[in-house]
Order: C-alpha cells, then structure tokens, then sequence
C-alpha cells in the first residue's frame, strides 16, 4: 500500500502570468507542507486486461492525474516495460477531498511516478522526475521532491528545500468542492494584483501573524465564489491553496 499524502499551503501569493506549451498561468510564491495525517491509499498490482485506475473519482480517465502520469513516464520506459505497465491496475482509497486544496490528484500522480521510477528501475533523478511530473500538474513537482517544507514558485515547478519544523494544524473540510480555473479567473478578472514582495525569507511563525486574505491571495476570489465559506475565516483558519479546505496551526 503506498500512501499518497496532502499538502497545505502555508501562504499564496500570485507573482505574474506566464505562458506554457501555449497556455496561459498565474505565477504563485509559495510555501507548502506535507500533511502526513490525511492520505489516499494506493494498491498497484499486475494483472489487469488493461491499464485501469479504480476509485472514487470525479473527472474522467484521460483527466485523472496517475493517468496523465502514467502517458508521460512512457517514453523512458523499454518495449517490455510498456508492456508490463499495460496490464497495472491501480486501485485509489481516496481520503484526501477533492477540490479542497490539499493536492489529493497531484500527490497520486507523483506517488505514481515514484513507484514505477523504482518499479522499473529506470533511475531517473528527482530533478528528472520534477521535470515530467510538472507536465501532469503544477503541485507534482513538490511531492515528488520528497520535501516536507518547500519555498514554490514559477508555476508550481521551481521547488527549493525549506528548513524548518513541520506546523501542527487542524484541517477543515465544509464539504464544498470549489473549482480551481473558476477561482482563477476570478482573481483575473477583479482581484488581480502580483505581489511584488519576497514571502520566502518570512519563517511560518511571522507568517501566522498576518491575516488570511494577506496570507493567501486566493481567498478573496474564492469567498466571492462561494460566501459560506466566510465562516471559517472568522472561526481564525486559513486557505490552503485554491481549494475550500482550510487549517490552522495547533
């Protein structure tokens, strides 16, 4: 069983836009932490007619984030190890909520690449790893790095270590799946303003002191979107990423 952990961001901040194989991003600095108590469980075994994934899924087989991962690990592989991954099914216990923040699809398809790197043998390095899992999802890069903590920027593919203690948090949940390109273009539309300010040198207890709108540029747009979710604000969390999950340090 391999456990495909979540993630938080500590703070958001959208940087500039830029252009990728001909589309359009918003580039972010962030700071993101691994989540260790909240994971999916992952089942890989070898004797599927087909490549299948089985779980609870909301998007259909060719958007699913191990599936977008498994196209773009396929040319480092050999003619028998296509062959094998052919027949993998692999089977999702999803616990992390999607869209709620927290990189359920992005760590699956990180967890993904890391496995068949190790099932193959094909030693590829971690940076190499990055490098293809970027093209699945803007958060791959940050697990597959195997970091904790990391400082993010670009679009999601520049991941440098971080160096301090793992924050105890509380996670909530509303139970409000809040959709990413929405938020997005949201905050395009009526809230865009880059930050022109360096968040990395800030240590997360500096960070804690501000509040929830300084701290993730992507609340705003979000609570225009969704208005209920205010609650949670004044209840003292914080947003993690573009999702509608929030935490606080305990």
């Amino acid at each position: 069983m391999i456990k495909s952990f979540a993630k938080i961001n500590i703070f958001l901040k959208i940087t500039g836009k830029m252009a990728y194989k001909g589309q359009d991003y918003h580039t972010l600095s962030s700071r993101f932490m691994l989540y260790k108590d909240l994971y999916d469980e992952m089942e890989i075994s070898l004797d599927s007619k087909e490549f299948e994934i089985l779980g609870n899924f909301d998007c259909s087989l060719d958007r699913n984030t191990i599936y977008r991962a498994y196209k773009e690990i396929l040319p480092f592989l050999n003619q028998q190890q296509r062959e094998i991954l052919s027949h993998l099914q692999v089977v999702v216990n999803k616990k992390i909520p999607s869209g709620g923040g927290l990189g359920g699809g992005s760590s699956n398809a990180a967890s993904f690449l890391c496995w068949v790197n190790d099932f193959c043998k094909l030693d590829l390095e971690r940076e190499r790893l990055c490098e293809i899992g970027s093209r699945v999802g803007s958060d791959v890069p940050f697990f597959v790095s195997g970091y904790t903590m990391a400082n993010v920027s670009g679009r999601g593919e520049v991941v440098e270590f971080y160096d301090e203690e793992a924050l105890k948090v509380e996670i909530v949940n509303p139970n409000i799946p809040s959709n990413t390109a929405q938020i997005y273009e949201e905050y395009s539309k009526n809230f865009y303003k880059p930050s022109q300010e360096n968040w990395f040198y800030l240590e997360n207890n500096k960070i804690l002191e501000k509040s929830a709108f300084e701290i993730n540029d992507l609340l705003a747009p979000l609570l225009k979107i969704y208005p209920n979710l205010n609650h949670w604000v004044k209840e003292g969390f914080f947003l993690s990423g573009s999702g509608s999950c929030f935490w606080r340090a305990v």
